[in-house]
């Protein structure tokens, strides 16, 4: 029985030698990357331009006071200028809590495949991560410092995620929706384009895509738009003319449905419920005019955006996605509703219903 205790202790003993430890750093021996740019060069041998922005952990936090390094190189692939990067730092790389992709306007244009390719095989990246169009390029634009910044890369999760502020305007594209928009039938891709204009980050504009590259750039009216009938954005406003002036009316709650009608060309349905109140307007009111008005011009808006959509040749709204649902679509229901997308006609029809005409004095 001794024995068998001691033959048992000396194995264990072996096996506790040749064992090796794990692979885990301390976190002061970790370099954290916040946002990470990529751009396209052109060169045949060294084609993109990787950008990582590394934080600096500091004992104060402050306005103007956050810290990071930038580190950048050019490489022949993603991969390859991830890895060369290490050997620019002294400590380990950590993208577990990179939440900010950019992608260089000049790289937009070329392809995205090969970053797209790296970031899905990346275990460590994060697929509630967002991405957008640096202008003009992700290397100048992850070197610019908002003086309101606290913590290194905290604008972009403040900008994008919707901590801070919340803008109709901005339009946030996640890295799981984007590898879906680039590989499913019926649904095609945006990305919100991001600036920096000597102060802060900019996000207004939208650029739409289809399978292989940038089809569309809307303006900021536009993409507050596309934000509130494609995402039942609440928070945004509509703008016209009543009685001569100015009126403006907030929207707090949007809902919308759509049906696809089929014929010898489909019709897309869109059906809109806003409430809201009245932000600015004449001193005497008529609310049911002011519906009727509202109705009339958000109808119209949103047709017009539409057709600018669908005469670009994309769908960002999913209707060809909706389309095969619906009618249980094969191969050749796809290969049809792709024949006839360019005729499709719209109908919207919105009901407002106006909660308040606010506090006059």
């Amino acid at each position: 029985m001794r024995v068998k205790i001691m033959l048992s202790c000396l194995t264990l003993l072996i096996c506790s030698v040749i064992l090796g430890g794990c692979g885990f750093k301390d976190i002061d021996k970790r370099f954290f990357v916040v946002a990470m740019g990529v751009d396209w060069t052109g060169k045949e041998d060294k084609p993109y331009l990787v950008t990582l922005r590394l934080a600096i952990p500091a004992s104060k936090v402050g306005e103007g006071l956050a810290e990071s390094q930038v580190e950048q190189l050019e490489s022949k692939s993603i991969a390859e200028a991830v890895r060369n990067l290490k050997a620019h730092v002294d400590k380990e790389l950590d993208f577990g809590h990179c939440r900010v992709f950019l992608f260089g306007d000049s790289l937009m244009k070329h392809s995205l495949d090969e970053p797209l390719n790296w970031l899905s095989r990346r275990r460590d990246i994060q697929l509630i991560s967002y991405v957008a169009i640096a202008e003009p390029n992700a290397n100048k634009l992850l070197k610019s410092n908002p003086t309101t910044e606290r913590l290194a890369g905290n604008s972009f999760f403040l900008t994008f995620g919707k901590e801070g502020t919340v803008s109709p305007y901005t339009v946030t594209a996640l890295l799981f929706d984007c590898f879906r928009r680039f590989k499913e039938k019926g649904l095609d891709p945006f990305l919100p384009l991001i600036s920096f204009d000597g102060d802060s980050y900019v996000v207004e504009h939208l650029a739409l895509f289809n399978k292989t590259g940038e089809q569309l750039i809307l303006d900021p009216k536009q993409s507050q738009l596309f934000n509130m009938s494609a995402n039942s954005f609440s928070k945004s406003g509509i703008q016209t003319i009543y009685r001569g002036e100015e009126l403006a009316f907030y929207i707090e709650q949007v809902s919308r449905h759509v049906t696809i009608v089929k014929g010898a060309v489909p019709t897309v349905q869109m059906k809109f419920k806003l409430n809201g109140l009245v932000e600015q307007a004449v001193s005497d009111v008529n609310i049911q005019e002011v519906q009727q008005l509202l109705e009339q011009h958000v109808n119209q808006k949103v047709e017009e955006l539409l057709y600018k959509i669908r005469d670009a040749h994309v769908d960002p709204y999913g209707f060809g996605l909706h389309y095969l649902a619906q009618y249980f679509g094969k191969e050749k229901d796809w290969d049809y509703w792709q024949s006839v997308y360019p005729e499709v006609k719209f109908k919207v029809e919105t009901h407002v219903t106006v909660n308040s005409t606010g506090l006059v004095h």
